[in-house]
């Protein structure tokens, strides 16, 4: 299958020796890679609990029994498949740098995130899993479940493909309705740049209470996190219209000071709820983000 709208080629194969696991447990519908929250007698070993009448007499630790006079049968751990739900921010304010009239465009943070959106749902259907996305852009919301397969990978990129940033609606009620319609616990992954903070992170606060596993992808473009040297410019908010002529020189410093702290406001907010923060610069290789992401939940174990 090709993927050319979205993704490169050379983006994909630089993750395809890794994979996406959940580092809590999830609920699933058959095996797979991760652990369920489910006790069974096959897979990993769990716990042990007291016998209870009817319990299969084969899970009877004897030897224990010989050794405390008690009955213990042996639990353990089954491992299940992953659902995951990407919801991607495509408001208005996710598409600067805008497009110069000549020359070369920039990337715009929209199309980072779509390209991340799009590499980690491959990665996660290509490992058996599902995966599905949720967005509101300018034509309205795209929402597509959870599933397997090819064939619904092809519709997710191509949807993905179709989508085009624009209005006010924020990610955090793009997330709290696509999360509505999730039938179980999953891993839900967030790529915005937050700028309706707090309700966006309060939202993910919900969802991580909920018992699902959160991962905060947050997208800035480096003139957003420090301002040009130039003279005086006319700036204007993307989705509300409004503008304003500032100087650049004149607020450079506070302007600095104001971006870190809404930066580590939302990296404190995720942290705090022991999930998973990816800042990333969308002047910046993604496959060098994503990769080193990836690696480091491996390293802390997550299986």
């Amino acid at each position: 299958m090709t993927r050319p709208h979205v993704v490169s080629p050379a983006e994909l194969s630089s993750l395809s020796d890794l994979e996406f696991i959940a580092r809590t447990t999830v609920e699933g519908l058959r095996q797979g890679l991760h652990r369920s929250p489910f006790h069974g007698y096959s897979a990993e070993f769990a716990q042990y609990r007291h016998y209870r009448p009817g319990d299969d007499l084969k899970h009877v630790d004897w030897k224990l029994f010989g050794r405390s006079d008690r009955l213990y049968t042996r639990q353990f751990r089954e491992t299940t498949n992953l659902s995951a739900l990407l919801v991607l921010d495509a408001s208005a304010s996710m598409a600067y740098p805008e497009a110069p009239a000549e020359g070369v465009a920039p990337a715009s943070k929209f199309l980072v995130a779509r390209a991340a959106t799009a590499a980690l749902a491959a990665l996660v259907i290509d490992q058996g899993d599902t995966a599905g996305v949720a967005a509101q852009g300018r034509d309205g919301v795209t929402y597509l479940p959870s599933r397997s397969g090819r064939h619904h990978l092809h519709a997710i990129l191509a949807a993905l493909a179709r989508l085009s940033p624009g209005g006010a609606a924020p990610v955090s009620e793009v997330l709290r309705h696509a999360v509505a319609r999730l039938g179980r616990r999953g891993l839900v992954v967030v790529l915005s740049d937050f700028y309706d903070e707090p309700a966006s992170t309060d939202e993910v606060r919900r969802l991580a209470r909920m018992g699902h596993e959160v991962v905060v992808v947050h997208v800035l473009s480096p003139e957003e996190v420090d301002l040009p040297e130039t003279r005086e410019v006319e700036l204007e908010d993307l989705e509300s219209g409004a503008t304003r002529v500032v100087d650049p020189r004149e607020i450079r410093a506070a302007y600095r000071t104001a971006v870190s702290a809404f930066e580590r406001r939302v990296e404190r907010a995720v942290i705090a709820e022991g999930l998973d923060y990816l800042s990333i610069r969308s002047d910046r290789p993604l496959p060098e983000a994503l990769r080193a992401f990836l690696l480091r939940r491996r390293a802390r174990g997550a299986a």
